[in-house]
């Protein structure tokens, strides 16, 4: 789960970025940017990393677990990765000392009021749950552009993570936007920016995770 954090100034920029990138690849406006469906070729995902790259005041916090080994029950797995990540969302509007929106992409066929639920129901003894400025919303990416840079920041870890049909790793789309990536105090990303629910999903396992990362 890739999110997007950025103040409401930027909110205009995140638009315009999206939309540039659209007419350049030549996709509807009014047509969700998505990185399986739109961004297949090489040179179309380094022009969007290098695009997406120059955003500023945008800060990128992912939560990652592996879909192969989820449990049966799929619920309980999308609230848990869900709730990881708002825990962090809300840790980083504490240092920044914000409140927030928080808007999670619609998963089709999704009860999302499940999720709300757990939310409601979870120990937030470690976070400001106050820091919200409403409840969590859940949707549709056709709708906010927020979403879809999400989308396309999901991609870019997912090229690092996931082989190819030829068994290789693109992390070059990573290293791009990496000076967006949440960090603690002393330049740490993992647990901050980049939190692995488990050790068998973990990036730092990695040949091109640097080392100023840990």
């Amino acid at each position: 789960m890739a999110t997007v954090i950025f103040p409401s100034t930027v909110q205009q920029k995140v638009k315009d970025c999206i939309a540039n990138i659209k007419t350049r690849m030549g996709i509807p406006l009014k047509t969700p940017l998505h990185w399986y469906k739109h961004c297949r070729m090489h040179e179309d995902r380094k022009y969007i990393a290098g695009e997406i790259a120059k955003l500023e005041g945008v800060t990128v916090i992912y939560v990652i677990s592996d879909k192969k080994t989820t449990p049966k029950d799929h619920t309980i797995f999308y609230n848990t990765v869900a709730a990881l990540t708002l825990e962090r969302i809300l840790k980083h509007s504490e240092k920044l000392n914000k409140k927030v929106c928080v808007w999670f992409g619609h998963v089709r066929g999704f009860n999302h009021s499940t999720t709300l639920d757990y939310f409601l129901k979870r120990d937030w003894s470690k976070v400001n749950y106050d820091n919200l400025l409403e409840k969590p919303k859940w949707i549709p990416a056709d709708t906010n552009s927020g979403i879809q840079l999400a989308d396309q920041y999901a991609g870019f870890l997912g090229a690092a993570m996931i082989p190819d049909r030829y068994g290789n790793f693109e992390s070059s789309y990573l290293e791009k936007i990496r000076h967006q990536i949440r960090k603690s105090e002393n330049g740490k990303i993992n647990g901050y920016g980049i939190k692995a629910i488990s050790a068998d999903n973990n990036p730092q396992s990695f040949k091109w995770w640097p080392e100023g990362w840990v």
